[in-house]
């Protein structure tokens, strides 16, 4: 994979953000070999930034949660390594309301403090967009919603120039249908619940686009085990609930009858969607990050998306996601 790509983009509902189809997100340089060392881990990442780029991606998505702050860090020192003009056509997210010193803390301070400290580690004073992350149970949403809390915050924060969009980045579908429904956020960021193996989220997103709003979609792999050929492998870095297991099994069997990779099905059910503004998945390496984008531009044939519907509908109903939280 020599030669350089451009990615198609993608308005973000009715911003002016223009995002990739593909975005990089979460684990750079987060190495899983024990012995890699803090300064293999950081030239990983740059590594990775720098190829991600030549591949043609154009956003970059982080959080202070990510190996514990480490991998925003990562992106950082990736992005510094870019020219002025290389930085200049990059668009970058991070995330408040899950750093490891104030997690699930939505209120003004807490949310200020947050960013003030990603923005550092990303040597960057703004950022295109700001997520609020993980909020877990309804007293989270209230404090997020409610005066003084994480949406007020971010709108004085857009106002003062930090970030110019504002998201909402939770599994929960109820959480982010009260985001949708309040009309002050810009996108969504659903995860694990838009690949082959479950679309349970599917609605939420139509009423997010029926709302003009953005959608970016995390981990279409459905956390690694539709990464690539080897299921096995997949599940030896991690684990999963019995239930996906089982629904990945069948399809990787059903892709190897096939001759197709599972990544390459995975990655392009979710970039076919035309409503998902991008697809976020978490490479750590460069070889991870050309995987993707081997993933993303295959060519796969059309009459494959019907034989895939009809597949999955003998599995039976998926497991539940996002809906049951």
């Amino acid at each position: 994979m020599g030669e350089e790509i451009e990615l198609p983009r993608r308005r973000l509902g009715e911003t002016d953000i223009e995002l990739t189809v593909f975005g990089v997100g979460g684990y750079l340089g987060l190495l899983t070999d024990k012995q890699a060392s803090k300064a293999d881990g950081e030239q990983a990442a740059i590594l990775a930034v720098r190829r991600a780029l030549e591949l043609g991606v154009g956003y970059f998505d982080t959080a202070p949660s990510y190996g514990g702050g480490e991998a925003e860090r990562h992106l950082g020192l990736g992005l510094r390594e870019l020219s002025a003009a290389e930085r200049a056509g990059l668009r970058v997210s991070t995330k408040v309301g899950t750093h490891p010193e104030k997690s699930q803390l939505y209120d003004a301070d807490s949310i200020r403090w947050s960013l003030e400290r990603s923005l550092a580690r990303l040597f960057c004073d703004a950022v295109d967009i700001v997520y609020v992350h993980d909020p877990v149970e309804d007293a989270h949403m209230d404090q997020i919603l409610g005066p003084d809390g994480a949406l007020e915050t971010l709108q004085k924060l857009r106002e003062e120039g930090v970030l110019q969009a504002i998201g909402l980045g939770v599994r929960n579908h109820l959480f982010l249908r009260r985001a949708i429904e309040c009309g002050h956020f810009d996108a969504i960021l659903p995860s694990y619940d838009f690949h082959p193996l479950r679309d349970s989220v599917r609605p939420v997103i139509g009423a997010a686009v029926a709302a003009g709003m953005g959608v970016v979609n995390g981990s279409p792999y459905n956390a690694g085990l539709l990464a690539g050929r080897d299921l096995d492998e997949a599940l030896r870095k991690r684990g999963a609930p019995e239930g996906d297991v089982t629904r990945a099994r069948a399809l990787c069997d059903w892709c190897g009858e096939r001759d197709l990779d599972p990544g390459e099905v995975a990655m392009q059910y979710s970039l076919r969607h035309s409503p998902i503004t991008c697809t976020l998945a978490g490479p750590r390496t460069v070889a991870e990050v050309e995987t993707n984008i081997q993933h993303a531009m295959a060519r796969l044939p059309e009459t494959l998306w019907a034989e895939l519907h009809d597949f999955v509908e003998t599995l039976g109903p998926a497991p539940p996601g996002g809906e049951s939280d």
